[in-house]
């Protein structure tokens, strides 16, 4: 009423102004408003006594609100830590602990080089063999041959090895397998933070909670691979560089650095992040973005000419990597394969809502990211739907990347994507915020209701696709190393494939690759190994056998493996045996031993090498 009144003696005192005032006779009694100095001096007066009476009661409501949402904000931030340091657990305790399949074995076995000193191991017996293209049959999966010299060396970027050989240097072998759980914590908390810096603290939340609850993201937490740290390294850099201090973009810059490093063939993402510096933002003058550039471009061109070096020094050229010449490894041809298929399994582990959660942040609305009770200008408003952009052109440049890749045939390799989750999750949860608006007063509940129904479902979803399996996994490699060691003399040297880096890795023996050795030798190369006092076997899974049969039968003796296996190994829970064969034995006895529920030690110890790497050995 008060403030009412106010704006009342203001209008009249307008009135007065314009019209020059006017006088009347009421009852007698002359009434007369000439000034509007009076009227206006009355609205002043009334409009204090307005602040002095509601200004109080507003300041006290405002100040409520802001203790509301600087708790929640608060129990936001604690829910989040809590969700990462949950799924580090998670990891560490469903850890495979081996160097298993190739990608693992690559990239545990170069922290052990890295620890030495060196990239290479040495294969100075692919000098004296006679078959065809000697050195690749000693390439491990995940290995290269070294340019110039009989040496291999291992594939993989130097970025995540450098990690886990900086932690097995402090906390011993064991320790170099917490790497990719403790970044797997770290993503789930960058995207949190980049939801609370682009939204609010709930768009965080619900963000990193569908992170955590992905399939792609929960099937990698275990393994000794790069995908995990890759990405959370690109979420670490893009949160920081939505904030312009000095600091922050140094760190979002050596980020960047680190994930190029672990992963080279990202590195258009830097660039992104590089553009982004450069944005015209109100707060930032050019002379504050070229600064920011710098800080953020130093580390990250210091990585790629470390990348460039080592490629030069073991592959010949800069641009080379030991995954072959980039023109096998994209092909516009890959395109329309790439596209179905991961728009597939994307619709199939994440629902169709991650396409419509990408397609609002491409074009946001100001409700798609919003600060609920805060006072947001049109610069603050302006720098969200940017920042929204800039998590876009990071996923499309993923997508992009991996769109002329060479196709795969499995659900999980949804895994080369998870730099894009940061974007995919924080859209879908942009998206049921919104959504859940049309629910009035019970919004907050309706979109929390929501966000826990899709982060379960998910996560049910994971635990069918047997994401954390209960069979013995990927330690089978260790176990069958262990039991070809005990078969076998130091001296031998096992003809296998998928088994060959665990076999020298677990076992200490040294190994050949029966796929890349010439048709017509495995006879002739047989022989020739038990000439030289180095006893052959072959090791060989069911699934192989097909392969090696249709590769030497035709043309070796050997080829079709009519011979009693020395060794018969059925993994608990995994479908299929692994078979070692001892052409010098052809009618030997059988050892079938029980397959094993729960392997212990459960973190295998790497056997001694072979005293002479793979060198020549005579008996």
């Amino acid at each position: 009423m008060v403030g009412v009144a106010s704006a009342l003696a203001l209008a009249w005192a307008v009135l007065v102004r314009i019209s020059g005032g006017t006088t009347s006779a009421v009852a007698g009694l002359r009434v007369s408003s000439t000034d509007p100095i009076r009227p206006l001096v009355a609205a002043a007066l009334l409009a204090a006594i307005y602040v002095l009476t509601s200004g109080r009661q507003r300041v006290r409501e405002d100040a409520a609100l802001a203790r509301r949402l600087a708790t929640a904000s608060l129990r936001a931030r604690a829910l989040a830590a809590v969700l990462a340091a949950a799924i580090g657990v998670i990891a560490i305790a469903q850890s495979s602990y081996t160097a298993s399949g190739a990608d693992a074995y690559a990239y545990v076995t170069q922290a052990d080089l890295l620890l030495a000193g060196t990239l290479t191991v040495p294969v100075p017996m692919a000098n004296e063999v006679p078959w065809p293209a000697p050195l690749s049959t000693f390439v491990p999966f995940g290995y290269a041959a070294v340019a110039h010299e009989p040496a291999i060396a291992s594939a993989v970027g130097p970025g995540l090895p450098l990690l886990m050989a900086l932690f097995k240097a402090i906390g011993g072998h064991a320790a170099l397998f917490l790497v990719v759980p403790i970044t797997a914590a770290l993503l789930v908390w960058s995207t949190f933070a980049i939801g609370r810096t682009l939204g609010s603290s709930s768009l965080g939340l619900g963000a990193a909670w569908l992170t955590a609850t992905s399939p792609a993201f929960l099937t990698m937490v275990k393994e000794p691979m790069s995908d995990v740290p890759a990405a959370a390294f690109w979420a670490l850099a893009t949160w920081k560089a939505l904030d312009t201090s000095r600091w922050s973009t140094v760190v979002s810059g050596v980020a960047a650095a680190i994930a190029i490093l672990i992963r080279p063939n990202l590195v258009p993402l830097a660039a992104v992040l590089g553009a982004w510096m450069l944005w015209p933002r109100a707060d930032q003058s050019v002379r504050d973005r070229l600064r920011s550039l710098a800080a953020f471009s130093v580390p990250v061109v210091l990585a790629c000419l470390a990348i460039a070096s080592i490629n030069q020094a073991l592959f010949g050229s800069p641009l080379a990597s030991g995954y072959g010449a980039t023109e096998q490894l994209f092909s516009a041809a890959n395109v329309l394969t790439n596209i179905h298929r991961y728009g597939t399994w994307l619709t199939e582990t994440q629902t169709p809502l991650v396409f419509a959660g990408l397609i609002a942040l491409i074009v946001p609305a100001t409700h798609l990211c919003p600060a609920p009770g805060a006072s947001r200008g049109l610069g603050a408003v302006a720098s969200a739907k940017a920042a929204a952009r800039l998590l876009v052109a990071m996923a499309l440049v993923v997508f992009a990347m991996y769109a002329f890749y060479m196709p795969f045939d499995a659900w999980w390799f949804l895994r080369l994507l998870l730099p894009a989750w940061p974007a995919l999750c924080i859209g879908t949860a942009a998206l049921i915020a919104a959504a859940s608006r049309f629910a009035g007063t019970r919004a907050r509940e309706v979109q929390a209701v929501a966000l826990i129904a899709l982060g379960l479902y998910t996560a049910l979803l994971a635990s069918r696709l047997q994401v954390f399996p209960d069979n013995e996994g990927e330690r089978r490699y260790a176990t069958v190393a262990e039991l070809v060691r005990q078969a076998t003399d130091s001296s031998s040297i096992i003809l296998t494939s998928i088994h060959t880096g665990p076999i020298r890795y677990y076992a200490g023996r040294d190994t050949m690759r029966f796929d890349l050795l010439n048709e017509e030798w495995l006879d002739r190369a047989i022989a020739w190994l038990t000439e030289q006092g180095r006893h052959p076997y072959i090791l060989i899974e069911d699934w192989e056998r097909p392969i090696f049969e249709k590769r030497f039968a035709a043309m070796n003796s050997l080829g079709r493996l009519e011979l009693s296996p020395l060794l018969a190994y059925r993994a608990y829970g995994i479908p299929g045996t692994v078979y070692l064969f001892d052409p010098a034995k052809p009618a030997a006895n059988t050892l079938a031993p029980a397959p094993i529920r729960s392997p212990q030690p459960r973190c295998p110890l790497p056997a001694k090498p072979p005293p002479l790497a793979l060198g020549h050995r005579k008996g």
